[in-house]
């Protein structure tokens, strides 16, 4: 009965997106892991400042696109455990109700 909350998860849109979230970072982590060393002369040189500039400019794009789907991600997993308690509020209070009125039936029953 403790797992019934489960079902509440948008698992679909979570599913949907980690294969996406994963291949990001797995790129992010190869493009940081095959940095090659730069020489004095690549270094002065200012096409290749300019090719290291487009990269990292790439690379922080690259970034901010997996950071997004996180947010995204987090945003739905609040939204649904946001729902999740309100339903379980709600539950308590009906279940303490019902409660009630069961006693009171249970009482009158009894003396009636």
């Amino acid at each position: 009965m403790a797992w019934i909350w489960l079902k509440a998860v948008p698992w679909s849109t979570i599913i949907a997106n980690a294969p996406t979230i994963v291949e990001g970072a797995r790129r992010l982590l190869d493009r940081r892991g095959s940095a090659a060393e730069i020489t004095d002369e690549q270094a002065s040189d200012p096409a290749s400042i300019a090719r290291r500039l487009r990269i990292v400019e790439l690379r922080q794009q690259e970034m901010l696109d997996v950071i997004d789907k996180l947010a995204n991600s987090n945003e739905q997993l609040t939204e649904a455990v946001t729902y999740l308690r309100a339903r379980a509020v709600f539950n308590f209070r009906l279940s303490m109700a019902l409660g009630v009125v069961l006693a009171v039936l249970v009482v009158e029953s009894i003396l009636g």
